[in-house]
């Protein structure tokens, strides 16, 4: 399945659904996002363990298993997709289209000032105690 510009992918939504349980508040805001801005897409969303320690051992994280917020269905990785070859990644596309339109329950890691900078990444805050009170659950 490739990824479509249509505002509605189904290889996003695919994404969403590998693990199942994704945090229902973040993917509104995606998929509402998507709906405005159909060249936002999802590169990663849930991940299980086998999944978070390929991406350390790879260099995409510094995370192990369970301290990721993907790990808890709590986190999405963004990229523009508009058919041009080029960077998925450009800052411009993401100060135009996802800064200021990121709600204060999420925190958006390509912020300036941003903890961790990390442009794609997209997570709940507060994760961590919805974690520790059995809010959200570890991904299998």
């Amino acid at each position: 399945m490739r990824h479509e510009n249509s505002g509605n992918c189904p290889q996003c939504e695919k994404i969403f659904n590998r693990y199942p349980g994704f945090h229902s508040g973040l993917k509104k805001w995606f998929k509402d996002l998507q709906a405005k801005v159909p060249t936002a897409h999802i590169s990663c969303a849930g991940r299980g363990q086998q999944d978070q320690e390929e991406c350390v051992r790879r260099g995409a994280s510094r995370a192990h298993w369970s301290k990721s917020a993907h790990n808890w269905n709590c986190a999405i990785d963004l990229f523009e997709m508009d058919g041009k070859i080029g960077d998925l990644y450009e800052r411009p596309w993401f100060e135009a289209h996802v800064a200021g339109q990121v709600p204060s329950e999420l925190e958006w890691y390509g912020a300036p000032g941003a903890s961790f900078p990390e442009l794609p990444h997209i997570e709940l805050r507060g994760w961590r105690e919805l974690a520790h009170t059995g809010k959200v659950k570890l991904v299998e």
